[in-house]
C-alpha cells in the first residue's frame, strides 16, 4: 500500500529566521512537492483573512514544523515580548497545532536551544515537551536529510543497515539451519545406525594404529611369562596330560622365587596318574601365599572340565579365550555370564545368570567380583581389595560362522545367548614379552639346569603357556604392519592393560553425534569465513585441520585411552566443508 505524501506547515518568527525558513521551505517543496508544504510568504492571498487560513492549513496539514532561532523567545516591539501579545501569530500558529493535536516538530537553527515550559505562554507550554531537531549550518545536510526521514518516519540509514543485515542473516540462518539439520539427523542416523552393527567400534579401531605408532603403551614389571617351547618337549616329549609331574615341579620353583600369582594359559581336561602330584604342589604354593590359577576350556554339566581335586585347590579356575579382533584391534574377554539353564542358576531367582566366570588375566589380579547391572548392561569386575579393576559393556555372544558353514569353536565355553564383556586390547611390542626380564623359558625354570634362584621372581605374576612355534598363535595388527602372537602374550598385554588402568573404548554414540556436529560446523566455517586466498593455499589449509584433528586424537588416545572415531568425524568435517561452499555459491548473484 502506497503512503500519502504529508503536508508540512512552517511556522517561524519573521524577523528570528526568515532565511532558514526559505531555505528550509526550498528544500521541502523539493522533497515532497511544492503543494505539499505551506509557509505564509506567497501562498496568502491578497484579502484572505490571516487567521482563518492560517486555521485552515493548520488543520490540513500533517506537521507543524516551528523554526525556533536566537531571538524566537524574547523578540519584542513597543508593547512587549511578542509571544505573549494577542495579535502574535506564532503563538496564535503553535496553539492551534497542540490543540489540535498535531504533530509538532521544533527545529533548533542558529544555535538557539529549546525553551522552558515557564519560559512560554499557558496556550504553548506543552511545546516545551516535543523532541527538538537541530538544523546546523556546518552540517546542514546531514541534518536535514535527518529531519526528512524524521518526518516520513522513516528508520537512520545505519538502522536501515542494521534492518538489512538482520534480514540477510535471517535468510542465511533458513537456509543454513535447514543444511544444519540435515547434517544432525544424518550424523545421528549414522551413528545410530553403525553402532548398532558394531561397524563404529571397528572405524575406531584404526586409531589406535595411529596411536601404537606414535607411542606405546606403559609396561609393569609385575609380569612374567614362561613359555614351553620345543626344547621342552625334546626333553618331556609331546606337551599334554604327562605333563603335570612337570607342572608340579614348576609351580614349586616358582613359588621358591617369590612369584605371588602363577597363571597357567593352559587347561587340563584329561586325568592322568601325576595329577595328585600337581594338586599338591598348588596346595603348597597356596599355603606358602601364592595363588594358582587355572584355564578352562567349557563346562560339562554345568562344571569344568577339569579333575575335580584340581579345581577344588586351586585358587581359581578362569575362562582361556583369547584373540579376537574387530577391526585394528585385538579383542579378550574380561568376563563371561553363562545363561542360567532352567534347573540351575548361582544368582537371584529369576536373575537368569547360571555362573559368572572371569578370565584368567582378569583373576591373576584378583578380579573374582563380578557385579552385573542389568538395567545398564553392565559390569563391572571388583578385586580382593575392594578397587574396581575394570567396567564396560555386556554384549550378548554371536557365534561366528566358519567357511564350511558350521559354528565356531574357537571358544567352547561360550555359547548363544551367554553374554561377555569385551575389552579392546592395547598392544605392548612385541619384543617386551620375548625378551628378559618379562621372558623366561620353561627349561630355565624346571629344567635340570635351571637358572632361577630363590627370590628371583618376588612379587611377579608369572603366566605360563605355549611359546612353541605355528602353536596357539593369533595374527594382530600393530602399527602399520600384522604378527603372530602366541595366546599366553596376549594374556600378558591384558593383565598389563588392568595393571596399567588403560580401559580402551570408544565415546557414547551421542557424544559421538555431536562430535560429528561440531566438526561439520567447524568445516563449515572454514569454508564460509576463511580469509582470501588462492585455491592450493586453501586446500592446504584444509589438511592442516585434518591433521590437527588426527594428532589430537592420538593424543586423547594415548593419554585416556579414548577412541574417536576419525573416518565419522573427518567425514562430518568435509561434509560440512562441501555443503557450506554449494550453498554459498547457490546464494552468490548470478552475472547480469
Amino acid at each position: 500500500m502506497q503512503k500519502t505524501t504529508p503536508r508540512l506547515f512552517i511556522s517561524y518568527r519573521r524577523e528570528d529566521s526568515i532565511a532558514y525558513a526559505g531555505r528550509l521551505y526550498d528544500h521541502l517543496s523539493a522533497h515532497f512537492g511544492a503543494d505539499r508544504v505551506f509557509m505564509d510568504i506567497g501562498q496568502i492571498e491578497a484579502g484572505d483573512d490571516f487567521v482563518k487560513v492560517l486555521d485552515s492549513e493548520i488543520a490540513a496539514s500533517d506537521v507543524v514544523i516551528a523554526l525556533i532561532g536566537p531571538a524566537w523567545l524574547n523578540a519584542s516591539n513597543e508593547n512587549g515580548r511578542r509571544l505573549d501579545q494577542p495579535d502574535d501569530f506564532v503563538c496564535h500558529e503553535l496553539a492551534a497545532a497542540l490543540r489540535q493535536g498535531k504533530r509538532l516538530i521544533p527545529v533548533l537553527v542558529g544555535g538557539a536551544t529549546m525553551p522552558d515550559a515557564s519560559a512560554l505562554p499557558a496556550a504553548i507550554g506543552p511545546l516545551a515537551r516535543h523532541q527538538a531537531h537541530v538544523l546546523d549550518d556546518t552540517r546542514f545536510q546531514l541534518d536535514l536529510d535527518a529531519l526528512l526521514r524524521s518526518i516520513e518516519r522513516r528508520p537512520s540509514l545505519l538502522s536501515q543497515f542494521v534492518q538489512l543485515m538482520n534480514a540477510e542473516r535471517m535468510r542465511k540462518w533458513r537456509r543454513y539451519s535447514a543444511a544444519g539439520i540435515a547434517v544432525l539427523m544424518l550424523c545421528l542416523a549414522w551413528v545410530k545406525l553403525f553402532d548398532a552393527l558394531g561397524i563404529d567400534t571397528r572405524i575406531e579401531s584404526y586409531t589406535m594404529a595411529l596411536g601404537d605408532m606414535v607411542a606405546s603403551v606403559p609396561v609393569s614389571e609385575r609380569i612374567v611369562i614362561v613359555g614351553f617351547a620345543e626344547k621342552s618337549e625334546a626333553r618331556l616329549g609331546r606337551f599334554g596330560p604327562d605333563w603335570r609331574r612337570e607342572h608340579a615341579r614348576l609351580i614349586d620353583r616358582l613359588v621358591d622365587a617369590g612369584a605371588k600369582a602363577i597363571v597357567f594359559d593352559v587347561f587340563f581336561e584329561k586325568p592322568n596318574a601325576a595329577d595328585g602330584e600337581l594338586i599338591a604342589a598348588v596346595e603348597r604354593a597356596r599355603q606358602a601365599g601364592s595363588k594358582v590359577i587355572i584355564g578352562v576350556n567349557q563346562l560339562l554339566a554345568g562344571q569344568p572340565a577339569a579333575p575335580p581335586g584340581l579345581t577344588a585347590a586351586v585358587s581359581a579356575w578362569g575362562l582361556l579365550c583369547v584373540g579376537g579382533r574387530l577391526g585394528y584391534a585385538s579383542v579378550a574377554p574380561i568376563a563371561a555370564l553363562k545363561q542360567a539353564s532352567p534347573a540351575a542358576t548361582d544368582g537371584p531367582p529369576g536373575e537368569g545368570i547360571g555362573a559368572r566366570i572371569a578370565a584368567i588375566a582378569t583373576l591373576a589380579l584378583g578380579g573374582k567380583t563380578l557385579a552385573v547391572d542389568k538395567q545398564l548392561q553392565e559390569l563391572t569386575v571388583i578385586s580382593d581389595s575392594g578397587e574396581t579393576l575394570w567396567r564396560g559393556p555386556l554384549k550378548p555372544v554371536r557365534e561366528s560362522i566358519e567357511g564350511s558353514g558350521q559354528a565356531s569353536k574357537a571358544c567352547p565355553l561360550l555359547a548363544g545367548g551367554d553374554q561377555v564383556a569385551e575389552a579392546l586390547i592395547r598392544l605392548a611390542p612385541i619384543e617386551v614379552w620375548r625378551q628378559p626380564p618379562r621372558r623366561y623359558d620353561y627349561e630355565q625354570i624346571s629344567g635340570p639346569a635351571a637358572t632361577i634362584g630363590s627370590g628371583g621372581l618376588a612379587g611377579k605374576i608369572v603366566l605360563v603357556g605355549d611359546a612353541r612355534a605355528g602353536s596357539d598363535r593369533f595374527r594382530v595388527l600393530y602399527g602399520l604392519g600384522s604378527e603372530l602372537r602366541h595366546g599366553v602374550e596376549l594374556h600378558a598385554d591384558i593383565v598389563n592393560n588392568l595393571l596399567q588402568e588403560t580401559h580402551v573404548h570408544g565415546l557414547d554414540p551421542l557424544l559421538q553425534a555431536l562430535a560429528m556436529v561440531v566438526l561439520a560446523a567447524a568445516g563449515g566455517w572454514l569454508r564460509l569465513f576463511r580469509p582470501a586466498m588462492r585455491a592450493l593455499w586453501r586446500r592446504l589449509l584444509l589438511l592442516a585441520c585434518l591433521l590437527l584433528y588426527l594428532a589430537l586424537t592420538v593424543l586423547i588416545y594415548t593419554q585416556s585411552g579414548v577412541l574417536f572415531n576419525t573416518a565419522y568425524h573427518i567425514g562430518a568435517f568435509l561434509l560440512g566443508y562441501w555443503l557450506l561452499g554449494r550453498l554459498a555459491a547457490t546464494a552468490a548473484p548470478s552475472p547480469a
